[in-house]
């Protein structure tokens, strides 16, 4: 009757509780010899459950509307740099300067941290940039009017385990640039691609280049070539603005074969005009084709040539000059010619020019014409207007000569001198600035 009454009054449990104990010791219960079991069941996750679980995690109560920094009294410091890797178009006419490349934008998401040790040794993951909280890089001028850096629909950020996240949005960016087309075609232009942190100040977000301009990957232009690029850092409204400058030199040796070489051809071309006798009766036409000829000539370069008011070309003052010149031997041309038809054998007043033309009679007429005729001295020969005219073609094709000459002189000294004061100028070594963040901390 003992044995009976103590194995009645033990406490019986339960099916459901016993399970319901089980689960509890599995679930709350410290690491002992009865809980290897779930340990060792989770051990057995892939590394693709295990990355699914960290996913998770991580965007679990994320919120991409909080700058990613604990003490929100802080800025976050974003270190950006801008890579060019080919100058697509630079349209001197619409002043349109594109540029192929991308920014490498990189920062520190304090609430993106792990330890790769207890998940399965996953040390980074990619996530879409509309998920993560992201600095709104706007480019400033841009010439489409969309001045945003990257696309939320494809670009990707790639997230370290201790916070480190980079992103790199490459597109096309133009901007609109101010051309200068006073020494074309050996001009040089300067163009700056401007971006900031919109809606932004510098409270919340310091905007930084740490870095200089990259041309390691640059593919060279056929038209430009850069030659200096360099940044600026500066606050402009309150917010930090990044300046990338691009100090472009125009390839001149197309435009030196097809626009100045003929130009000049031309001109000496011009004045040979001079040359050509009154009575041959080809001058006038000698003269007209020549214009013509600078008509046909520009007609060609009109697309070529560049179509601003703001500055004047000296290029274009060339050929303004050139054309004159060859009006002016036109309209000579002319008047010579009913000169020379209406009073061409009467007596010339105008003695001005009778020395070079005693010095042509001596030096062409023989002695023993002299003796022959018993003149001895040139001036008894008569002046008409046919000789002075014929006079006047040899001084006038001296005296344009000389001014062709001064003009190209003058044209090359001047843009000669200003392509030599150019150095070529690459701002790649980092410069000090003052940052809330230590750039050891977003490399390591």
């Amino acid at each position: 009757m003992l044995l009976k009454e103590t194995t009645t009054s033990q406490p019986t449990t339960p099916p459901s509780t016993t399970k319901t104990l089980i689960k509890q010791s599995t679930t709350n219960a410290p690491i002992t010899s009865t809980t290897q079991a779930p340990v060792l069941q989770g051990a057995r996750r892939t590394e693709f459950e295990v990355a699914k679980l960290l996913y998770r995690r991580l965007l679990k109560n994320y919120d991409h509307r909080v700058r990613p920094i604990q003490n929100q009294t802080h800025p976050v410091y974003v270190n950006t740099k801008f890579v060019p890797l080919t100058l697509i178009d630079f349209d001197t006419y619409e002043q349109r300067f594109s540029m192929l490349g991308y920014f490498k934008i990189r920062w520190t998401d304090e609430q993106m941290m792990w330890r790769p040790r207890y998940n399965r040794y996953i040390d980074n993951v990619r996530v879409a940039t509309a998920e993560l909280w992201t600095p709104n890089v706007v480019i400033h001028k841009s010439f489409d009017g969309h001045g945003g850096v990257g696309s939320p629909e494809t670009d990707i950020l790639r997230i370290s385990w201790n916070g480190f996240v980079q992103w790199v949005p490459d597109a096309t960016y133009s901007v609109v640039c101010d051309v200068d087309i006073q020494y074309f075609p050996f001009d040089e232009q300067t163009c700056t691609i401007t971006y900031y942190a919109a809606d932004e100040t510098v409270d919340t977000v310091e905007l930084d280049h740490y870095l200089g301009t990259d041309m390691s990957e640059y593919s060279e232009n056929p038209s430009w070539l850069i030659v200096g690029a360099f940044r600026k850092r500066y606050v402009k409204n309150n917010n930090w603005h990044i300046d990338v400058e691009f100090r472009l030199q125009r390839r001149a040796n197309f435009a030196t074969f097809t626009l100045i070489t003929p130009l000049m051809m031309l001109a000496f071309l011009n004045i040979c005009v001079f040359l050509v006798p009154v009575n041959s009766g080809e001058k006038g036409s000698f003269s007209v084709t020549i214009f013509l000829s600078y008509g046909i000539f520009f007609t060609v370069i009109s697309d070529t040539l560049l179509q601003n008011s703001l500055q004047i070309s000296f290029f274009v003052l060339l050929i303004v000059v050139l054309l004159c010149l060859s009006v002016i031997s036109v309209f000579y041309t002319v008047i010579q010619a009913k000169l020379v038809s209406a009073i061409g054998s009467k007596q010339c007043p105008i003695t001005c020019l009778r020395k070079l033309q005693r010095l042509n009679v001596v030096k062409v007429t023989p002695i023993e014409h002299y003796i022959e005729t018993g003149k001895h001295d040139p001036e008894d020969e008569s002046y008409t207007w046919k000789d002075f005219l014929e006079q006047l073609d040899t001084f006038l094709f001296v005296s344009f000569l000389i001014s062709i000459l001064l003009i190209i002189a003058i044209f090359f000294s001047i843009l000669m001198r200003h392509v030599a004061t150019g150095d070529n100028t690459f701002d790649t070594d980092p410069v000090t600035t003052t940052r809330t963040t230590p750039i050891t901390t977003l490399l390591r």
